[in-house]
C-alpha cells in the first residue's frame, strides 16, 4: 500500500526550505523523472515508432514550468510540439520559458491537431475556481488531438488532469489522461469516484528526495492509503487435521428477498467458510450447500462465528431484525450489517453495543446513515463529493465500526483511517455484486480475522476478481463468486 495525501504543498515547501531545495530543484526532478517514465513507454513500442510526436500544453504557472522543463528533456527522444497557450506568469514558469528558447526549442500558441502523445501541463493542483471559457476551449482542443492513424492520442496528465479540482470533482470539461504523473506523493483528489475516469493509471514521480523524507513533512494526522494487488493475502488452509467448523460457522438472516441473501451466503461458503446457516421467518429453497435453521432467531447464538444481516431483508422483516440485534450475545459477535438495515434509524442507536462490526453501505445508504446519527443530512451526490471527509469523520464517531463505502473506489475506514480499493471495475455495476461482498466479509470474519483485515481483504478479492471477467457487461453475481473462488490459479496464471 501507499500513503494518500490531501494536500503536498506543505511539502513543497518544507522540502525547499528544510533540505535547501528550492522549488526550481524540486522542478527539474520531477521533469526528469516524468522524461524517464515517457522514455521507458517510447522503449516499450508503446507507439510504433522509435521517434514519436508527442505534443506538450503548457499553462501559465508552476505546471506549464513542468511541461516546459520537460520538453526540454525529451527534445531528444521525439519530436516536439510545445504549445504555451497563456503567458508565462508563476517566476518558474518564466524561467522554464527563457532555458527551453536558450536551447533553441520552439513554442507555440496553438494547439494541434495531430500527436502521438499529449501531455497536459496546464493547470495541475492549481485549479481553485471554475473554468472560465477560454480554459474550457483549450482543454476540448486538447481532448480532440488524434494519432495520425485516426486514434485518441495517449493522453498524460502532469500532477492531475486540468479540469479536476483537489476534491476529485471534475468541471463540466476536464482532460482525458490515460495516465497521471503524481508529482512526490499520492493525492486524495485522485480517489474520488468521479476522477476515476479522468486519472486511469496513477504513478508516482520521484523528486530526488526519499519519499518518506517528503511525506513526513505533509503533515496529515489521519492516514489514509490507497491499496495493491500485493495487498491481498487469500484464505490459506495449513493444517490438515481440522474439520468443518475450524474454518468458522457462518449465519444468515434471510428476508423478504431472499435470492439476496443466498448470494451472500454461497459467496462465504465459496471463500473459506466451513458452514454456512440461513435463518428467517420463512424457509426457502436451498441448495444442498446450506442448512435453514428456522429457530436460529431464538436459540442462544455461541454455535455461530459470525453473523451476517441485511441483504435482501426487506420492510416486513425490519423489526424482527431490529430485536434480534438488540440481544446481547451479539456485542462480542462478529457482525455484518448490509442493504436494508443500514436505513433504520434505531440502527446507530445499537451500534455502540457491537464490537466486531463491519457495515457495507452503498452512497445511498451510507447518506440514510449520516442522517440517522446527525452527522450531516446529506443525499448522493453530498456523500460523492465528500466521500473521505463524511467517512473519517463518522467512522470516528463509532470508532468500533468498520465501514466499507462501496463505489468506483471503495474506502474501507475504521476510526478515521481510510484504505482506498482502486482495484475495482464497472464490471460490478451489477445487481447482487454488493450481496457477494457481504458474504465474503462475513467468511473472513467466520476463519477469525480482525473486523477491519477482513473488511479490507474481502473488498481486495471482490475487486480483484471483477478483473478477470470476461467481459464487462456480462459479469453476474453467482459468476463474480465463482472467481472469487479460483483466483489463487487466476492470480498464477496472470503473473505468468
Amino acid at each position: 500500500m501507499q500513503k494518500v495525501f490531501d494536500s503536498l504543498r506543505k511539502a513543497d515547501i518544507e522540502s525547499a526550505e528544510r533540505h535547501d531545495m528550492r522549488d526550481g530543484f524540486l522542478m527539474e526532478n520531477a521533469a526528469r523523472g516524468t522524461a524517464e517514465k515517457i522514455k521507458a513507454l517510447i522503449e516499450s513500442g508503446f507507439c510504433r515508432t522509435h521517434k514519436p510526436l508527442i505534443q506538450i500544453v503548457c499553462g501559465s504557472g508552476d505546471n506549464g514550468g513542468d511541461g516546459l522543463a520537460l520538453a526540454r528533456m525529451l527534445a531528444d527522444y521525439a519530436k516536439l510540439i510545445v504549445v504555451q497557450v497563456k503567458e508565462p506568469k508563476s517566476p518558474l514558469c518564466k524561467l522554464q520559458a527563457k532555458r527551453l528558447c536558450s536551447v533553441g526549442i520552439e513554442v507555440a500558441d496553438t494547439i494541434a491537431p495531430v500527436s502521438d502523445i499529449l501531455i497536459d501541463a496546464l493547470i495541475g493542483t492549481g485549479l481553485e475556481t471554475q473554468l472560465n471559457e477560454e480554459t474550457i476551449q483549450i482543454i476540448e482542443k486538447m481532448n480532440a488531438v488524434k494519432t495520425a492513424a485516426g486514434t485518441d492520442a495517449y493522453g498524460i496528465a502532469i500532477d492531475m488532469p486540468s479540469g479536476l479540482n483537489m476534491q476529485g470533482i471534475p468541471s463540466p470539461v476536464c482532460f482525458q489522461a490515460e495516465c497521471t504523473y503524481s508529482m512526490g506523493a499520492l493525492k486524495t483528489a485522485f480517489y474520488s469516484d468521479y476522477a476515476k475516469d479522468f486519472v486511469k493509471r496513477i504513478e508516482c514521480i520521484d523528486l530526488g528526495i526519499p519519499r518518506s523524507v517528503y511525506e513526513s513533512a505533509a503533515e496529515q494526522s489521519d492516514t489514509t492509503a490507497v491499496l495493491e494487488p500485493q495487498d491481498l493475502c487469500l484464505p490459506v488452509r495449513k493444517k490438515q487435521n481440522t474439520y468443518k467448523t475450524s474454518y468458522g460457522h457462518a449465519l444468515f438472516f434471510c428476508g423478504e428477498k431472499e435470492g439476496a441473501c443466498c448470494l451472500a451466503a454461497s459467496a462465504a461458503l465459496h471463500f473459506g467458510s466451513g458452514l454456512v446457516s440461513l435463518c428467517g421467518n420463512k424457509p426457502v429453497p436451498l441448495p444442498f450447500d446450506f442448512m435453514f435453521n428456522e429457530y436460529a432467531l431464538t436459540q442462544p447464538l455461541q454455535a455461530y462465528s459470525a453473523i451476517a444481516l441485511g441483504s435482501g431483508l426487506g420492510e416486513q422483516y425490519t423489526e424482527n431484525a431490529l430485536a434480534f440485534l438488540q440481544r446481547e450475545e451479539l456485542q462480542n459477535m462478529p457482525l455484518v450489517l448490509d442493504a436494508d438495515i443500514l436505513h433504520q434509524p434505531e440502527l446507530v442507536r445499537l451500534l455502540p453495543n457491537f464490537r466486531k462490526t463491519v457495515l457495507t453501505p452503498h452512497p445511498k445508504e451510507f447518506a440514510s446513515l449520516l442522517r440517522s446519527a446527525g452527522a450531516a443530512d446529506a443525499d448522493v451526490q453530498t456523500v460523492q463529493e465528500n466521500r473521505f471527509a463524511l467517512l473519517r469523520n463518522l467512522s470516528k464517531e463509532f470508532p468500533q465500526t468498520v465501514i466499507i463505502l462501496k463505489g468506483a473506489n471503495p474506502l474501507i475506514a475504521q476510526n478515521g483511517t481510510i484504505m482506498i480499493n482502486p482495484l475495482g471495475t464497472n464490471a460490478l455495476s451489477k445487481a447482487g455484486t454488493g450481496d457477494v461482498l457481504a458474504g465474503l466479509v462475513t467468511a473472513l470474519l467466520a476463519q477469525g480475522l480482525a473486523p477491519f483485515e477482513a473488511a479490507v481483504q474481502a473488498s481486495l478479492a471482490h475487486a480483484t476478481a471483477s478483473r478477470f471477467a470476461v467481459s464487462s457487461y456480462a459479469l453476474t453475481a453467482t459468476k463474480l463468486i465463482e472467481l472469487c473462488a479460483q483466483l489463487p490459479e487466476l492470480i498464477i496464471k496472470e503473473d505468468d
